[in-house]
């Protein structure tokens, strides 16, 4: 059995470098650098770790505008066989609501067995896209997974979670969504010859909102939530004291705590 692996992958200002909006109170994303999000490429090794183990495709998808491309060229470039760009100004101010109805709409169109997601993103941080995925298709869905085993003969994909105390072991039937844990899969390097192959000759398929059929169920008219506020916290001065002797250890920490 031939599996398809989609992989969803977010182009994110350099977290480095953003700045906020002092009008709008959103992330000031033409002050920075975009870049792949730092867990999707966590999640483009995961979903290369599947292919390698049953021999299947991987397809890149990313939501955004037209310069996302290069996301999606860099995936290429990592070892994705295809990828897609999913673009539409009606998607301005989607929240994760429509923005995961979009991307499992596209999994959908894109017979996906497999779909694997960075935990989070950085520009957000909120980790529910990959597990709205999977409500808004009725897929299983495995999260924070440190380590998966496919079995194709048994049709499922197992993950290896950490928990409390060890680690448990869960199976899910295909189709299923993996939100890959940041840092368990480190990302391989791209070869020179699929750098060229991917910035030079690659071009992906392009989706709007009207090929997914979504035309009036994305955007900031329908999403339940919006930004309210945000601000830069300056840090905190912090005082640090040297201590070598234990009594005298023992009597700071006391006056602290007093």
């Amino acid at each position: 059995m031939t599996w398809t692996i989609v992989v969803g992958v977010k182009q994110v200002p350099d977290a480095d470098e953003v700045g906020i909006d002092p009008d709008t109170g959103r992330l000031d994303r033409a002050s920075a650098p975009a870049v792949m999000n730092g867990p999707d490429q966590h999640a483009l090794e995961a979903a290369l770790s599947i292919r390698d183990q049953v021999g299947s495709e991987v397809i890149a998808m990313t939501m955004g505008p037209p310069n996302a491309t290069t996301v999606l060229e860099e995936a290429v470039a990592m070892g994705c066989d295809d990828a897609v760009l999913i673009s539409d100004r009606a998607f301005a101010g989607s929240d994760t609501w429509p923005t995961s109805l979009t991307l499992a709409r596209a999994a959908e169109a894109l017979d996906a067995d497999v779909v694997v997601c960075g935990e989070e993103t950085t520009d957000s941080s909120t980790g529910q896209v990959p597990p709205g995925i999977a409500a808004h298709n009725g897929w299983a869905q495995l999260t924070y997974a440190e380590a998966v085993d496919a079995r194709p003969e048994e049709g499922r994909l197992v993950a290896r979670r950490d928990v409390e105390g060890g680690h448990e072991l869960v199976a899910a039937d295909l189709p299923v969504v993996v939100a890959v844990a940041f840092g368990e899969f480190p990302p391989r390097p791209a070869p020179l010859h699929r750098k060229i192959y991917g910035e030079n000759d690659f071009e992906p398929t392009a989706w709007d909102a009207e090929d997914l059929g979504i035309e009036d169920e994305v955007g900031l008219a329908v999403s339940p939530t919006s930004v309210g506020t945000m601000e830069t916290v300056q840090p905190v001065d912090r005082e640090g004291e040297l201590v070598e002797e234990v009594d005298e250890l023992a009597e700071a920490i006391g006056e602290v705590i007093a």
